[in-house]
């Protein structure tokens, strides 16, 4: 069996930017969405789940801002979303359903949020 050794590096310089994912794209756009204030969010994910996420917090009210590739300026509504009523089709997006869901749950407001028909036997409560 041929080995190959190599030296221990003593230190590595650089820069890496990761893909985002769908889980964690979705929960910052959430979370800007419900603080105060203006918040610029660098490297989202373009997926479809966060397409169904955008349109929804647009459906709620929130201003959001396609300020480049991958980057948005979302203006928080302080955990009162300005919308009280709104049809929200969230698709398959599982990663927008199921936070939108706790997130409104909290909310004055009639909310009817639907998705595609796999979506309605998934489970939601986990």
């Amino acid at each position: 069996m041929e080995q190959l050794h190599l030296p221990a590096a003593h230190q590595a310089q650089g820069t890496i930017t990761l893909p985002g994912s769908k889980s964690i794209s979705n929960r910052t756009l959430l979370l800007a969405a419900l603080a105060d204030g203006v918040t610029i969010i660098r490297d989202l994910l373009a997926s479809d789940d966060t397409a169904r996420m955008l349109e929804a917090l647009t459906s709620l009210g929130l201003q959001l801002e396609n300020i480049g590739e991958n980057a948005w300026r979302v203006t928080g509504c302080g955990g009162n979303f300005p919308n009280k009523q709104a049809d929200l089709f969230l698709g398959n997006a599982g990663t927008a359903f199921r936070p939108l869901t706790a997130a409104l749950a909290f909310s004055e407001g009639e909310y009817h949020l639907h998705g595609v028909p796999r979506m309605h036997e998934r489970p939601i409560g986990d």
